[in-house]
């Protein structure tokens, strides 16, 4: 009744329509900015990483030149949320104020900036992680060189390499006693099962399972 009182009286009513525009016109622009993010979001993105990093690129620049026209609006707001959640936390000794879900109240974050901030730079470090760039050369190596490439046999000489040169590097790889090759390993050796390499694989699967033991032991 008030608002309509106010919109209807003369001396009031060019003020509450120019709030009405402005209210009206930012919340459009959120909701077509919502919706777009949301569609280029699942076009060009798998979880942190850009399937297409130029398209990435373009909605970066959009979004930094659209933020930039609401810059005062969302510093307000922001401290407006953080007078807040400052005034709930006066007085408590069970948490600090500047805990990470110090503006959590029930299913509401009060301020989203800092996570939105971390996803930015996962997505963008996702792209330079170097087990991303070790896999992308492992693909396009196999891309290129098709069945010559990470063959059955050149894991078995690996294996033999890392065994017979490495030892220790053997605590690095804990698997169970399904992954141990052996068939493979005497094939590639042209040796056939006898008691000596029974006894071989015998004692690795007791050291696998040892060092499975002394993992699990470390974690807890």
């Amino acid at each position: 009744a008030a608002a309509i009182f106010f919109l209807v009286w003369e001396p009031t009513r060019e003020i509450v329509v120019g709030i009405i525009a402005t209210v009206v016109g930012i919340a459009v622009t959120i909701t077509f900015k919502t919706i777009l993010v949301m569609v280029l979001g699942k076009l060009n993105y798998a979880a942190f990483y850009r399937k297409r990093p130029w398209v990435g690129n373009v909605c970066g620049v959009a979004l930094e030149c659209w933020h930039l026209g609401l810059t005062s609006t969302y510093m307000l707001a922001r401290a407006i949320k953080l007078l807040v959640a400052a005034s709930i936390y006066i007085g408590r000794i069970d948490k600090p104020f500047m805990a990470d879900d110090a503006g959590i109240i029930g299913p509401v974050n009060l301020d989203l900036f800092p996570l939105i901030y971390r996803k930015g730079l996962l997505s963008a470090d996702a792209h330079r992680h170097p087990y991303i760039e070790r896999l992308g050369v492992m693909y396009l190596m196999k891309i290129k060189y098709g069945a010559k490439f990470a063959t059955t046999a050149g894991s078995i000489w690996r294996l033999l390499f890392v065994f017979s040169l490495m030892p220790w590097l053997r605590k690095y790889r804990i698997a169970d006693e399904a992954d141990l090759p052996e068939g493979l390993i005497l094939q590639k050796l042209g040796k056939s099962k006898s008691e000596k390499y029974e006894e071989i694989i015998s004692e690795l699967r007791e050291e696998n399972r040892m060092l499975k033991m002394t993992a699990g032991n470390q974690s807890l």
